[in-house]
């Protein structure tokens, strides 16, 4: 770098502070960070949605052992992720990772496909509620109105949740999450209750690897991957959290484990109730209704009410995470001069990146309107599209990682355990790899669709990492000095 560059550059990170009061600090603990990132997986929607599609098109009986395998793997990969978290504390996140480990080019790339993939995977998340809400509301008392309005009024309520103090977003979803795992809980102890004697001869074949490896392994790892995604977002609240060296790592043990186990033993419990030899059968037929099925044989109409209604809050969670996720990564951008530099503001009460919050809901409110405008069904299009195309970028953002918290141990000598810095990495990039395998080759299943809609989505996924690097080369040609603030260390608290 030029010294010409390097005060330039100097002179930009003392106007970016000066600008940007910073994110609130010491705001949010280890419960509060994971129920931001259970909430973003939404483990209701997971179990209503995903667990017929597994049973179904992927290994059947085997769902439940699964959910083991893959939390294995993502504990594997968080081993590494969580040692680099010690020396990483930014908002960037994925971004800040891969950009100290396989350059600025590739970290600004992934940047650009994070935020596609959590935008994508939110909008989804708006046309699943609003169908769920409007299907919810019409058939209680018969009120039929547009599922947008349904979508723009959890638009509007995020929004005013996301340029709060954190604190408000986390209480909030505290209680929403509570209330679906809750119900959950409340369906896994009626089986139990219901089997009575009988417990005793529960099958765990679906636990055993010969139920694992059945039928289609590779569509049952990539649904069951999906489920996890929004764990990695405990490193997004690095710079909010308290004592955060040590937050970040518990937080993000806490959310795998729990899911996994949460997951793996829902799955069990669902297929022993229905029986072990006639589950995907009864999954066949049931289709999307299973698990509101299962409910209702288990804890009555009622339980199946409750059930509808609480996958409208859930995915309601899930969207706030995301929509908090969003704002943080164009926050990081924007304080390094990337893009708008309003966006690395905070708000001089709250404390929250206000103004990313903003344009954020302006990015997915312009084509939910769309959508809505082209007369397109909220489910079918909305949701399983963009959550599918959502859900393989993330995955492919997680390979990413794994490589470059691999690769930046192998350059750096801030961490000399071996088992975190490179037997655990190595063995999560070995797990991963066919997990992106298996949702690039099997798009069509992630977004149900194929033809032209496969294509374009797919276009779409490679057009935001493409945008991102080329992005990168362009400032190292023509402004050198903010390509040099891509690796800079604004915002880190490490020490």
């Amino acid at each position: 770098m030029t010294a010409e560059a390097k005060t330039v550059l100097d002179t930009d990170l003392q106007d970016a502070r000066q600008q940007s009061r910073g994110l609130a600090k010491n705001r949010v603990g280890v419960l509060g960070i994971v129920f931001f990132v259970i909430a973003a997986a939404a483990p209701l929607t997971v179990v209503v949605a995903l667990f017929p599609v597994i049973l179904v098109s992927g290994n059947g009986i085997g769902i439940a052992g699964t959910f083991v395998l893959v939390s294995l793997v993502l504990l594997l990969f968080s081993v590494g992720f969580v040692a680099m978290s010690r020396h990483i504390t930014n908002t960037g996140a994925f971004y800040s990772y891969i950009t100290q480990g396989l350059g600025r080019p590739m970290g600004l790339g992934a940047a650009s496909m994070v935020i596609f993939s959590y935008n994508a995977i939110q909008l989804g998340l708006y046309g699943g509620i609003g169908y769920y809400a409007e299907a919810y509301v019409s058939s209680r008392i018969g009120v039929h109105l547009p599922w947008w309005l349904y979508s723009f009024a959890a638009l509007f309520a995020c929004l005013m949740l996301g340029i709060r103090r954190i604190e408000a977003g986390a209480a909030v979803l505290a209680v929403l999450l509570t209330l679906e795992t809750g119900i959950i809980m409340l369906l896994d102890g009626s089986i139990l209750w219901h089997q009575g004697a009988a417990v005793a001869h529960f099958s765990f074949a679906p636990f055993f690897p010969k139920a694992v490896l059945a039928g289609s392994l590779g569509v049952a790892l990539m649904f069951a991957h999906a489920s996890f995604i929004g764990f990695e977002g405990t490193a997004i609240y690095g710079e909010e959290a308290r004592d955060p060296k040590r937050t970040i790592p518990r937080a993000t043990y806490i959310a795998v484990i729990f899911m996994g186990v949460f997951y793996s033993l829902t799955a069990w419990l669902i297929v022993n109730s229905l029986g072990v030899d006639h589950a995907v059968e009864v999954a066949k037929q049931t289709s999307a209704n299973l698990v509101f099925v299962v409910g209702e044989n288990n804890l009555g109409r009622a339980g199946a009410e409750i059930f509808q209604l609480f996958v409208i809050t859930s995915m309601f969670a899930a969207i706030l995470t995301f929509h908090n996720n969003v704002a943080r990564y164009l926050f990081s951008l924007g304080r390094q001069g990337v893009i708008w530099k309003g966006l690395g503001r905070t708000h001089p009460r709250s404390q929250a990146p206000h103004l990313a919050c903003y344009v954020q809901s302006l990015m997915v409110g312009v084509v939910i309107a769309i959508f809505a405008f082209a007369g397109l069904a909220p489910y079918d299009t909305l949701f399983t599209w963009f959550t599918g195309v959502g859900a393989a970028g993330m995955i492919a953002v997680q390979c990413m990682a794994s490589i470059a918290v691999f690769v930046f141990f192998r350059r750096n000598t801030v961490d000399k355990r071996v088992w975190n810095t490179f037997i655990a990495p190595l063995l999560g990039i070995a797990g991963l790899l066919p997990f992106i395998y298996f949702a690039l080759t099997s798009l069509d299943l992630l977004i149900g669709a194929t033809g032209v809609v496969q294509w374009i989505f797919l276009l779409m996924l490679i057009a935001s990492f493409v945008i991102g690097i080329a992005t990168a080369f362009s400032l190292r040609a023509w402004a050198p000095a903010r390509y040099a603030r891509l690796a800079s260390s604004l915002g880190d608290q490490s020490g």
